[in-house]
């Protein structure tokens, strides 16, 4: 089977699965805010976030390294795992006992209690990135998408059971946090074994080739990481825990299309691309770029449209704070992955530092706007969140069309005709509802459902009107993923 064959069928595999165990996910996360008030989830969200920046900071671009560099090298695989494993051990353990350090600093008093339990979970997940990263490396998609699908399943049913039927509270959230770890990892490390795992003498060279090659790239994740987790640390600095939780809950529900849906296809990209030769890999960012882009924008926009009815539905009145935050916040799974097919190219080409850079820039974009539009109330400031991550998407873009000579006008096309595709979707749903609530049908429930109706049955109309080109692709690779199972 060939490089982008086996990588379409990954893509497919990853998605499918993610999107069936977020849907559970969903819908357990959805029960849970009857359960838990905003300020107990603030909380537990910013001790998470806390655990994960300790997992960044002490994690220099290891698993890139496996990916680009480490193929068919046992001796490599080995420096890479003992350095990977050693670096978060000794970081993860000192984020564990700074919790009195931040409690005063983002409002939450009940942060040290959460935080030694979220960072064995992220420990846990760290152990097990190295065979994670070997089954990437082998394009075996479908284990990890398994192993990932089954640790989300976990989490849920773990995490809504102890909190409905105990006193934990968010505790519930950090034991469903531990038992994923330890399903995923598990899972991983049996479609693995051991044997990539073949012991060598220990090189310093090796070491300091790791350490250069990763440096540039950790920093670039770390950059990531804060650009798209540190602004729930700020909204509990400036709007308090309560604000806090509510915009982690629009957050992570705008989010669910670009992570789920598209990040599911990007993670392929980078051993895909590794594979093809320079030119190969300009025509595969513009091909995945108008796929991506066809995949995730409608669930993007549709959220978006939906959200007034859907939250009046799903939620209960102490959250319906979401419903304005995920019509501004929706914007993210748009402008987000504009940029990751280039993010990639740029990665299978080694070229760590210009990632670095970039992933700097959206850092100090996003703080730029937050601390602009804060005095604007928690709405306005999740708005210009979205501002930051479409000016760096574009940038990114810019980057490679000036220094590669990427084809502008197809990567332009390959993300505004499904745009407008969008747009013409969105257009009609929110005047079905315009006219709906005219007529005295008003009840959220009857508003939703019709809108996801009119949404569903509009998109594809207007998908093969201004994107022609890229839906019959995308048919053709749905087709061919499913006639090899």
């Amino acid at each position: 089977m060939s490089v982008g064959k086996r990588a379409a069928t990954g893509a497919l595999w990853s998605a499918a699965s993610s999107i069936s165990a977020r849907i559970v996910g969903l819908i357990g996360t959805l029960y849970m805010t009857r359960l838990l008030a905003p300020e107990v989830v603030g909380e537990v969200s910013a001790a998470m976030v806390l655990a994960q920046s300790a997992n960044w900071m002490s994690n220099w671009g290891f698993n890139h390294y496996m990916i680009v560099r480490g193929k068919d090298s046992p001796e490599a695989t080995y420096h890479v795992a003992i350095t990977n494993w050693s670096f978060a051990i000794i970081g993860l353990s000192i984020a564990a006992f700074l919790g009195p350090v931040f409690e005063p600093v983002f409002n939450a008093p009940e942060l040290t209690a959460y935080l030694p339990g979220l960072v064995l979970s992220v420990l846990i997940r760290r152990l097990g990135a190295v065979p994670d990263k070997v089954l990437a490396r082998d394009m075996r998609f479908r284990e990890l998408a398994i192993a990932n699908g089954a640790g989300e399943l976990l989490f849920t049913i773990t995490a809504l059971t102890l909190a409905s039927s105990t006193s934990l509270g968010g505790q519930s959230i950090v034991v469903g946090n531990i038992v994923q770890s330890v399903v995923t990892t598990g899972l991983i490390v049996r479609a693995t074994g051991v044997r990539w795992f073949q012991r060598s003498p220990w090189q310093w060279v090796r070491f300091v080739e790791i350490m250069r090659f990763g440096i540039p790239v950790g920093a670039g994740q770390v950059f990531n990481f804060a650009s798209r987790y540190w602004d729930n640390l700020l909204f509990a600095r400036y709007f308090g825990t309560g604000v806090a939780g509510t915009y982690n809950m629009a957050y992570n529900l705008a989010d669910i299309p670009a992570v789920q849906v598209g990040e599911q296809m990007s993670g392929v990209l980078l051993p895909a691309m590794s594979s093809l030769s320079p030119e190969q890999r300009k025509a595969a960012v513009v091909r995945s770029t108008g796929l991506m882009s066809l995949a995730v924008f409608p669930l993007a926009v549709g959220l978006g449209a939906v959200s007034q009815s859907l939250i009046a539905v799903l939620l209960s009145d102490e959250w319906q704070g979401v419903a304005p935050l995920l019509t501004v916040l929706s914007v993210l799974s748009v402008v987000r992955p504009m940029g990751w097919g280039v993010m990639s190219y740029l990665a299978s080409f080694g070229r760590n530092r210009t990632l670095m850079l970039l992933e700097a820039a959206k850092v100090v974009l996003l703080f730029a706007c937050i601390l602009s539009f804060r005095h604007l109330g928690p709405t306005w400031t999740a708005g210009s969140v979205g501002l930051a991550f479409g000016v760096q998407s574009l940038l990114t873009i810019g980057v490679v069309v000036e220094i590669d000579g990427l084809p502008l006008r197809p990567m332009i096309g390959a993300f505004l005709r499904p745009l407008l595709a969008c747009a013409a979707m969105a257009g009609a749903v929110l005047g079905v509802r315009a006219g709906m609530i005219a007529a005295g049908f008003d009840r959220p429930l009857y508003l939703t459902l019709v809108e996801i109706v009119v949404g569903a049955v509009v998109y594809p109309v207007a998908a093969f009107v201004f994107a022609r080109s890229i839906a019959t692709d995308f048919l053709n690779q749905l087709k061919r993923a499913l006639k090899r199972g």
